[in-house]
Formats: C-alpha cells, structure tokens, sequence
C-alpha cells in the first residue's frame, strides 16, 4: 500500500471531497502521538545517587603562550568553569538525595543506611544511625561557580602560576605541615577546594551563611565572599575578590553550561 504525503491530499482536487476526513484523521493521530501520560502520584522516593563517571584527567595548557588579556581569561575558564559544574552536580545530586531520604517515612534499606554513613565519614562528622544529620545538610552543598573562578583567579594567575602549571594547585591550598599541595589533575584540586570549603572549621560561617540564602532561594557569591577572611593573610582579599568578580562575572558566566549531560 502506498502513502501519500499531506500535501498531495491539499493539493489534489479529486480527494478535495475527501479532505475533512483525512484532516481529522491525521489531528487524531497528532493528537494521540503527542498526548502526555497521565500523571500518577507516587510517594517521595529517595532515588540512589549514581555517581558520574571519572573523565578523563584535564590538566592546565600553558597558558603564558597567550597575551594577557580576554584570548588568556576565554582559555582559562574554558578549562576550569565545565569541572566545576561537574562537581557541584555531584554535590547537589547527594544533597538532593539526603533531602529525599530525610522526608521519606518508610525505612532506610540497610545500602541507603551505609551511603549516609558513608558521607557522615566523608564530611567528617559523626552521625546518629538512621538520621539525617542536619550539620551533613550545610556541608553536602555546592559553591556558586562565579566565586570558585575569581578564588581560582586570584590563587593562580589566570592558570599561569608555577604552583598551578606543576602541582594543578589552582587554590594555593597547604597541607598540614604549610607545603603547597600538588594534585594529579584539576579535577582532583577543584574537588579538594569544595571538600575544604564544605568541611574545615574555618568556614563553618560561609555554610550558615549559605545554608540560610539557600532556604530564601539564591546564594549570591558575593555573600560568600564576605565570609572569607581566614582564607588568606591578607587583609584586602575579599576586596580582591569582589574586585574581580565584578569584572569577570559576565565573562564566567558565559562559559556555564557547557557540562556535557
């Protein structure tokens, strides 16, 4: 059997007789392709989070082969701004997990029992079996992408750094014993710095603080910023950082979104 297209049926005046018929014909079929399912409601399940796949390590090009300038900052956030989508997915797909476990009425299963644990560990804190610890929820967050770039800025000259073109040290992070850390990848140092900013004491008023624009809606990184005194000795580098924000927050922007799916 042969199928003529729609436009033959419009175009033909042998079948114009035939033309409401075949129009209301083809509107059914649209109409019952295209028709949504019928939404049923379920109860709030706290689906497992599916952790992303480990990409490819990415590693900094050496960025002093370009002028100073717009060409140095495209390039630089070309390479930073996508691994710090990627991980604060992951921060807000645990949150939003946690979330869901928390307000949830039936039992925990005895895999969702170890997953919390196993965060409480990651997060250093100390949990109380089968609840969801509410200082876990100020600390499983993510960081506005505009403060993590101009914090990356600022520590690395644009990525042109000894410290970042050797040790993909973006954040000037220490250990313990005040040597400069060294990472295997940018990934693993944008990862450490979250972990760092979500964890150390120091910082437990920019998790409040957050904590407390998150329930209103909008966490502004300027508001963070301001909670960043004890991240570095100097007494302007909030100023810096505000500076930079206001000069690059566009551009940073601009950049977002580009983490594949």
């Amino acid at each position: 059997m042969r199928y003529l297209p729609l436009w033959c049926l419009l175009s033909s005046p042998s079948r114009a007789r035939r033309l409401p018929a075949a129009l209301l014909a083809v509107s059914l079929l649209v109409a019952l392709v295209a028709m949504p399912p019928v939404a049923v409601s379920q109860p709030a399940e706290a689906r497992p989070v599916v952790e992303a796949q480990t990409a490819e390590a990415v590693t900094l090009p050496d960025l002093r082969q370009l002028p100073a300038g717009p060409r140095r900052k495209d390039a630089f956030l070309q390479v930073l701004v996508p691994i710090v989508e990627a991980e604060n997915s992951q921060l807000a797909a645990r949150r939003e997990w946690l979330l869901a476990l928390a307000e949830r009425d039936t039992p925990w299963t005895s895999a969702e029992r170890e997953r919390v644990a196993a965060l409480c560990k990651d997060y250093a804190l100390d949990c109380a079996p089968g609840e969801i610890n509410a200082l876990l929820l100020k600390r499983v967050a993510p960081v506005p992408l505009e403060m993590v770039a101009v914090q990356a800025v600022e520590e690395s000259g644009w990525g042109t750094s000894r410290l970042a073109r050797q040790n993909n040290n973006l954040f000037g992070m220490r250990t313990s014993s005040g040597r400069y850390r060294s990472f295997d990848s940018l990934q693993d140092a944008v990862r450490a710095y979250l972990k760092n900013l979500n964890t150390h004491r120091a910082y437990a008023a920019l998790r409040s603080r957050r904590a407390q624009l998150s329930a209103q809606g909008e966490v502004p990184p300027e508001a963070l910023i301001a909670t960043l005194k004890d991240y570095a000795t100097r007494a302007d580098y909030q100023h810096v950082l505000l500076s930079l924000l206001r000069t690059n927050a566009e551009r940073i922007r601009r950049h977002a979104g580009d983490t594949p799916a």
